[in-house]
């Protein structure tokens, strides 16, 4: 049984359901229209009571018989988040240490030059595959380093980190769907350059013909053979004012280790006695702390433990330098060396020698790596001592020495 009722010139549906009495507003003082809304009310009440009709519990029943069943409670409006919000939303979404901060940090990067090209009000239910084909666009034509425009790899790093945060709206409501990708066209990404020796990186240069910055990217692809490491292990040794550096040095000469892994590494990582060294991973494996075993080299052995004698008291292999400010205001670590320290220091020491062409710590791993191919080392063994997963990862390292090369090649046709 249903009716209307009129105040105050609004119309109101009541209607009793069981032994229940309900009234509603119909928002409207058309009484055609509040008739028209009685008749379809007094209908769905008959399918309720015949069984064809069924209304969920904690459901608003006037809002459910109005709208044929299709409504249970009051619509609600589609949640909105802004480009310039979302960022900041994800972020304070995170449980702790959830992301490395240096992982957070490039993100946010990323997604500063997005909200700029972008805009930081635009709605990101509003974001198009058009929309992200004209950041591509002009992203491609900004300067990048070193005189070049930014690269093709460089713009798919921040299209993947707002794919991410796009996943995370999708799953706390604010866009539905899928990352708008599809039809999206990036420039031609140049494959990375082989590793190559410094005769080889000396006499391309000295033929003449290549710019500054052509040259500073030959550096890059640089590799120490063992008698270079070596060489340069010694003049840290000698010319460094801080202590840390060298045994530091040392450790990524003779494990590959990354810059990260050796700043957050422990003294409780070092088996001295078997001879090993447990190196702390973030990269391998999402959502989990990751470990791998590396065996110590009498060098590293020798190095390491006359380290632990005379280093200050700290859980970290290589505790902060109170003898510099902080280069930083934040890091992964609170006590340890942080990787811009770590980096800022060995560009000091190699300063003005022959080694400052080094493009930073990473020409230790890849030299590590290369000169454990060029003896023959198996690369399952390889691959557990450096954590590599990838064949694109084993191809970009193991370019071997030319002189390996061509024994090689002369085994097969031989003069």
């Amino acid at each position: 049984m249903a009716w209307l009722e009129q105040r105050a010139g609004q119309y109101h549906l009541a209607f009793r359901l069981g032994d229940q009495k309900y009234k509603k507003s119909l928002k409207t003082s058309d009484p055609d229209t509040a008739n028209a809304r009685l008749h379809r009310v007094l209908e769905n009440i008959r399918l309720v009571e015949s069984g064809r009709l069924t209304i969920p519990e904690r459901a608003d029943v006037g809002r459910f018989l109005l709208s044929d069943g299709k409504l249970n409670g009051k619509p609600q409006a589609p949640k909105r988040l802004t480009l310039g919000k979302l960022f900041e939303a994800y972020q304070q979404s995170l449980p702790k240490d959830a992301l490395e901060p240096d992982t957070l940090r490039i993100a946010g990067v990323h997604m500063r030059h997005i909200v700029r090209l972008l805009g930081s009000r635009t709605n990101l239910r509003a974001i198009t595959p058009e929309q992200l084909q004209k950041y591509v666009n002009k992203r491609s034509h900004e300067p990048g380093k070193r005189g070049q425009s930014v690269s093709a790899g460089t713009i798919k790093k921040e299209l993947a980190t707002l794919r991410t945060l796009w996943s995370w709206a999708t799953s706390h409501g604010y866009v539905s769907g899928q990352f708008p990708k599809d039809g999206i066209k990036l420039p031609k990404q140049e494959e990375k350059p082989p590793f190559q020796t410094w005769q080889q990186i000396e006499r391309q240069i000295e033929s003449g013909g290549l710019t500054d910055t052509e040259q500073q990217g030959l550096w890059d692809c640089l590799f120490l053979s063992t008698d270079e490491m070596a060489g340069i292990l010694d003049y840290v040794k000698q010319a460094s004012k801080y202590p840390f550096l060298y045994p530091m040095c040392v450790l990524a000469a003779h494990t590959g280790a990354r810059r990260s892994e050796l700043c957050r590494s422990r003294e409780m990582d070092f088996d001295l006695q078997e001879g090993t060294v447990r190196i702390r991973e973030r990269k391998r494996s999402k959502g989990k702390r990751t470990t791998r075993l590396v065996p110590l080299s009498p060098m590293l052995h020798e190095v390491i433990g006359e380290w632990f004698q005379q280093k200050p008291k700290s859980p970290f292999t290589f505790p902060e330098d109170h003898q510099v400010q902080r280069t930083r205001n934040t890091q992964p670590e609170e006590g340890c060396v942080t990787p811009d320290e770590a980096s800022h220091h060995l560009q000091q020491v190699l300063l003005g020698s022959r080694w400052q062409v080094l493009r930073g710590w990473h020409v230790f791993r890849h030299s590590f790596i290369s000169n454990c191919v060029c003896k023959g080392v198996d690369q399952r063994m390889i691959d557990s001592w450096v954590g590599h997963q990838t064949d694109e990862m084993r191809r970009r390292y193991t370019h071997l020495f030319p002189s390996v090369q061509t024994h090689a090649i002369r085994q097969v046709f031989p003069a």
